[in-house]
């Protein structure tokens, strides 16, 4: 495949093709031990007055960072894991394979997020089913608010990805591959992976 990187706006659009034609939302229904994983744990922290406490004394600022960490070590640990980092063999190559490994980690990440988004909105029902709002009150210390669940299944769910990145390890590598990339992709990637093979002195 030939890519023609014209001018900064050019090579913004063509990674946001490739992006697209990756489907980052495919990976959540491949990652099937690493959303076990998220979701026994945020089940966890559901009925855990430590958590709820943690929680409450967190500001939403320093939630927001936590959240924000937590996909990403998701999905450096998924890249790094499966070696889905491509390393060019000739100086030549080496803008290309830019492009090529920020693809894998925006689609990486993205799709990261789109489980944390369903893992999130899943915990705040079942917080709602689960968490008695009294209860909670006692725990607390203080009148309890809406706010009070979001920000218990905020760090819950937080702590889900954390621990599916751990879980995301039994997936096999073929199957992140095929999850994360378009067919046109995984052709690519198998293109070079044979001609690497070739290149290897015997």
């Amino acid at each position: 495949m030939h890519l023609a990187l014209i001018g900064l706006r050019g090579r913004l659009r063509l990674l946001a093709g490739m992006v697209r034609g990756n489907r980052p939302w495919r990976l959540v229904p491949h990652l099937s031990s690493a959303t076990a994983a998220a979701a026994a744990t945020a089940a966890y922290g559901l009925i855990t007055n430590n958590f709820w406490q943690m929680a409450d004394a967190l500001t939403p600022p320093r939630l927001a960072l936590i959240n924000v960490v937590a996909i990403a070590a998701m999905a450096i640990w998924l890249l790094t894991y499966n070696r889905l980092w491509e390393r060019p063999a000739e100086p030549a190559e080496r803008e290309k394979a830019l492009l090529y490994n920020l693809s894998t980690m925006l689609t990486l990440s993205i799709g990261v997020a789109c489980m944390y988004a369903i893992l999130f909105v899943l915990t705040l029902l079942a917080a709602a089913a689960l968490i008695d709002a009294d209860f909670l009150q006692v725990t607390l210390r203080h009148p309890v608010r809406v706010s009070d669940y979001l920000k218990i299944v905020w760090m819950t769910s937080s702590l889900g990805i954390i621990a599916g990145a751990i879980g995301s390890s039994l997936e096999s590598e073929e199957a992140i591959r095929k999850a994360i990339y378009s067919t046109r992709e995984q052709e690519r990637q198998a293109r070079n992976r044979d001609q690497a093979a070739v290149m290897v002195p015997l």
